[in-house]
């Protein structure tokens, strides 16, 4: 029995009166947590004194939870992201935040189900990401990502790793004409003949050495005091991660009605019983 009914009978017909509902619960000190941390991060880098290029500042945007498997950690970073996303989502237990929808961009990467995900496929995430919501060109970081690309993927276009790897599908496929264009605007600042309006893989090399000789109109160009250093430096991984600084630069250049704040859930794979999930700002 259940509810009063008989199960055979409940079973026979097609009674539409009996219905399920979700709840979410037992995790108002997690989002206590996260709300309390992202509302201090936006106080932050909105302050005027905030510089973004100031490496030495002490940061405080990384949360991780953790605990034994199957408590709900992967179930709590999807209901951050929803909750995030849309105020709608949002379970009403958990009280409005502090800060205004639209200007909060979750990005959540399941390491655990994203087979053969590397550091390389996080960036390119986050960066489509910001594609798809900015719907410009970043053009210091889309320089260096193209270069690299070229150097460690010969013979791949970037277009074709996004379609294959479904990364395409979930973003669309605006990257790419975004770095086409950072690319034709780098061309045409450096007055390089010939060049603005080419194809992107034989401009890309003449484009770097340009940028690497004339590093004051590096910055003219981006205004970034970093990125003709690792402009020069070789493209490796090592390259790359430093590249989220370009990244971060370029978000706080963006105008007003333009600028989010990225916020990236991980939920990294299960090495032991108390695999943590994470959830990073910046």
């Amino acid at each position: 029995m259940t509810g009063g009914r008989d199960l055979r009978a409940l079973f026979s017909t097609n009674d539409r009166a009996v219905t399920a509902e979700e709840a979410f619960t037992n995790r108002q000190a997690q989002w206590d947590l996260v709300a309390e941390a992202l509302a201090e991060h936006l106080r932050r880098i909105s302050s005027p004194v905030f510089d973004v290029e100031d490496l030495e500042a002490p940061r405080n945007n990384v949360i991780v939870l953790h605990g034994v498997g199957g408590i709900g950690k992967t179930t709590l970073s999807r209901k951050l992201e929803a909750a995030l996303n849309d105020a709608g989502q949002r379970p009403p237990q958990w009280g409005e935040p502090r800060w205004p929808y639209g200007r909060i961009l979750p990005v959540r990467i399941d390491l655990a189900r994203s087979a053969g995900t590397d550091f390389e496929q996080l960036v390119l995430t986050i960066r489509l990401a910001l594609a798809a919501r900015v719907g410009r060109p970043l053009p210091a970081f889309d320089l260096a990502l193209r270069r690299y690309w070229e150097v460690n993927h010969p013979g791949e276009p970037i277009e074709e790793y996004l379609r294959r790897g479904g990364l395409a599908a979930r973003f669309g496929q605006t990257l790419p004409e975004q770095m086409q264009s950072a690319l034709g605007e780098a061309a045409q600042m450096l007055a390089l003949p010939g060049m603005v309006g080419s194809v992107v893989g034989q401009v890309t090399g003449a484009l770097v050495r340009a940028l690497r000789e004339r590093r004051q109109t590096v910055r003219a160009l981006a205004g970034c005091t970093r990125l003709a250093d690792l402009l020069e430096a070789e493209p490796d991984l090592d390259a790359l991660s430093y590249y989220p600084h370009l990244l971060a630069w370029e978000i706080a250049r963006l105008p007003d009605r333009k600028r989010v704040t990225p916020v990236i859930l991980l939920d990294p794979l299960r090495t032991s019983a108390t695999g943590p999930a994470a959830t990073w700002s910046g």
